[in-house]
């Protein structure tokens, strides 16, 4: 009786010393010598049953995986968490790119400067503007038109040689082949 009185005493302080690392700042220290103490519980379990030992085993590997999991999610709430990890910033509209400039855009007609993929950058009236390819992938160079402007980007489409926009990636393609 006394052995597993001993060995859950060993599995109690090698837990508490596991925790007590999330607010002292002993630099893992501490995680690791509870770590250690848990693994002489779970030797001591074995030499006494193996069969305790084995279940002992896979209950400390279940627990450390969800310890793990709700530690990480739950970092932040914790007084040292508050300290390390800074709040998330509060955007206003000064922070934001002006939309004014950008809205004189749509309806022109520029070149792209890098593939689409479906964000790049264009160029309009000698400006650089990161744009978004309405839909598929535009090459380098192609000539393109600034449609619509959503959440400050511009969306543009594929110009074919002719000057009309081609609303469709195939059509463009078929065009060609006439």
């Amino acid at each position: 009786m006394t052995s597993w009185l001993m060995i859950v005493f060993l599995y109690a302080l090698g837990v508490c010393i596991i925790i007590a690392e999330v607010f002292l700042p002993a630099h893992g220290i501490l995680g690791l010598v509870g770590l250690l103490v848990v693994g002489y519980a779970l030797y001591q379990t074995m030499i006494v049953s193996s069969i305790a030992g084995l279940l002992a085993l896979i209950g400390s590997v279940f627990l450390f995986i969800f310890g793990m999991r709700f530690a990480v999610h739950n970092w932040h709430r914790t007084p040292v968490g508050r300290r390390i990890s800074p709040k998330n910033p509060v955007l206003s509209e000064e922070d934001r790119m002006p939309v004014e400039g950008m809205q004189a855009l749509i309806g022109c007609v520029g070149r792209s400067l890098t593939p689409l993929r479906p964000v790049g950058t264009c160029v309009f009236n000698e400006r650089r503007v990161e744009c978004k390819a309405e839909y598929g992938m535009i090459e380098r160079g192609v000539a393109v038109e600034a449609i619509r402007l959503i959440d400050r980007t511009i969306s543009v489409r594929r110009v074919s040689e002719t000057g009309e926009t081609s609303k469709d990636p195939s059509s463009a393609d078929q065009a060609q082949t006439a």
